[in-house]
Protein backbone atom coordinates (compact mmCIF):
# COMPACT_ATOMS: atom_id res chain seq x y z
CA UNK A 1 0.00 0.00 0.00
CA UNK A 2 1.17 3.39 -0.79
CA UNK A 3 1.35 6.04 1.78
CA UNK A 4 1.49 9.54 1.83
CA UNK A 5 3.83 10.81 4.99
CA UNK A 6 4.15 14.66 5.28
CA UNK A 7 6.61 15.95 7.76
CA UNK A 8 5.61 19.14 9.00
CA UNK A 9 8.41 21.51 9.73
CA UNK A 10 10.41 24.81 9.98
CA UNK A 11 13.30 26.24 8.80
CA UNK A 12 14.27 27.62 11.82
CA UNK A 13 14.06 24.68 13.76
CA UNK A 14 17.25 22.72 14.40
CA UNK A 15 15.35 19.76 15.23
CA UNK A 16 13.65 19.55 12.06
CA UNK A 17 17.28 20.32 10.56
CA UNK A 18 18.29 17.09 12.55
CA UNK A 19 15.70 15.04 11.36
CA UNK A 20 15.63 15.75 7.22
CA UNK A 21 18.42 12.98 6.68
CA UNK A 22 16.16 10.66 9.08
CA UNK A 23 12.67 11.27 6.44
CA UNK A 24 15.33 11.62 3.49
CA UNK A 25 16.87 7.71 4.17
CA UNK A 26 13.09 6.39 4.86
CA UNK A 27 12.47 8.07 1.33
CA UNK A 28 15.48 6.23 -0.36
CA UNK A 29 14.53 2.68 1.47
CA UNK A 30 10.46 3.10 0.65
CA UNK A 31 10.50 4.48 -2.78
CA UNK A 32 6.76 3.40 -2.48
CA UNK A 33 5.65 5.65 -0.03
CA UNK A 34 5.54 9.41 -0.83
CA UNK A 35 7.43 11.96 1.74
CA UNK A 36 6.93 15.05 1.46
CA UNK A 37 8.38 17.85 3.70
CA UNK A 38 6.91 20.75 4.58
CA UNK A 39 7.92 24.18 5.59
CA UNK A 40 4.57 25.16 8.07
CA UNK A 41 5.57 29.10 6.93
CA UNK A 42 4.14 27.96 3.66
CA UNK A 43 1.10 26.68 4.53
CA UNK A 44 0.09 29.34 7.66
CA UNK A 45 -3.09 30.06 6.41
CA UNK A 46 -3.90 26.11 6.09
CA UNK A 47 -2.52 25.64 9.43
CA UNK A 48 -4.30 28.73 11.10
CA UNK A 49 -7.06 26.69 13.18
CA UNK A 50 -4.51 23.52 14.02
CA UNK A 51 -2.38 23.64 17.23
CA UNK A 52 1.15 22.75 16.65
CA UNK A 53 2.73 22.69 19.86
CA UNK A 54 6.25 20.90 18.52
CA UNK A 55 7.93 19.68 15.88
CA UNK A 56 8.49 17.46 14.25
CA UNK A 57 4.97 16.99 12.81
CA UNK A 58 3.74 14.35 10.90
CA UNK A 59 1.21 13.17 8.86
CA UNK A 60 0.51 9.85 7.41
CA UNK A 61 -2.37 9.50 4.86
CA UNK A 62 -3.37 5.73 3.32
CA UNK A 63 -3.91 5.00 -0.02
CA UNK A 64 -6.63 5.40 0.34
CA UNK A 65 -6.55 8.92 1.39
CA UNK A 66 -7.39 8.41 4.87
CA UNK A 67 -5.43 9.97 7.24
CA UNK A 68 -4.09 7.37 9.85
CA UNK A 69 -1.70 9.74 12.05
CA UNK A 70 -1.32 13.45 13.02
CA UNK A 71 0.91 14.61 15.61
CA UNK A 72 4.38 15.34 16.77
CA UNK A 73 6.93 12.46 17.13
CA UNK A 74 10.40 11.47 18.58
CA UNK A 75 13.25 12.47 15.60
CA UNK A 76 14.28 9.15 15.70
CA UNK A 77 14.24 6.86 12.74
CA UNK A 78 12.35 3.92 14.30
CA UNK A 79 9.30 6.16 15.39
CA UNK A 80 8.60 7.32 12.02
CA UNK A 81 9.17 3.44 10.52
CA UNK A 82 6.72 2.07 13.31
CA UNK A 83 4.20 4.83 12.48
CA UNK A 84 4.38 3.55 8.96
CA UNK A 85 4.58 0.23 9.01
CA UNK A 86 1.01 0.49 11.93
CA UNK A 87 -0.55 2.66 9.48
CA UNK A 88 0.81 -0.06 5.93
CA UNK A 89 -0.96 -2.66 8.24
CA UNK A 90 -4.02 -0.77 8.65
CA UNK A 91 -4.23 -0.91 12.49
CA UNK A 92 -3.58 3.45 12.48
CA UNK A 93 -6.37 5.88 12.01
CA UNK A 94 -7.83 8.34 12.82
CA UNK A 95 -11.64 9.11 13.58
CA UNK A 96 -13.31 11.92 11.43
CA UNK A 97 -12.90 14.47 14.31
CA UNK A 98 -9.23 13.92 14.85
CA UNK A 99 -8.60 14.35 11.33
CA UNK A 100 -10.85 17.35 10.61
CA UNK A 101 -8.20 19.29 12.44
CA UNK A 102 -5.54 18.74 8.95
CA UNK A 103 -8.51 18.73 6.81
CA UNK A 104 -7.34 22.42 5.69
CA UNK A 105 -3.37 21.29 5.71
CA UNK A 106 -4.55 18.49 3.50
CA UNK A 107 -6.71 20.31 1.27
CA UNK A 108 -3.77 23.14 0.38
CA UNK A 109 -1.32 19.98 0.04
CA UNK A 110 -3.32 18.40 -2.40
CA UNK A 111 -4.08 21.99 -4.13
CA UNK A 112 -0.75 23.00 -4.68
CA UNK A 113 1.11 20.92 -7.99
CA UNK A 114 3.20 18.13 -5.98
CA UNK A 115 6.09 19.12 -7.96
CA UNK A 116 6.38 22.19 -5.85
CA UNK A 117 6.22 20.26 -2.53
CA UNK A 118 9.69 19.06 -1.35
CA UNK A 119 9.00 15.56 -2.13
CA UNK A 120 12.01 13.45 -1.05
CA UNK A 121 11.46 10.78 -3.07
CA UNK A 122 11.25 12.11 -7.05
Amino acid sequence: MTLKVVCVCAAWCGTCRDYLPVLTAMAEARPEWRMHWVDVEDFEAALDETDITTFPMILIEDGEGALCFAGPVTPQPGMLQRLCDAAQQGSLRLDEAEGATWQPLLKALKLRNEMTLNRLNC
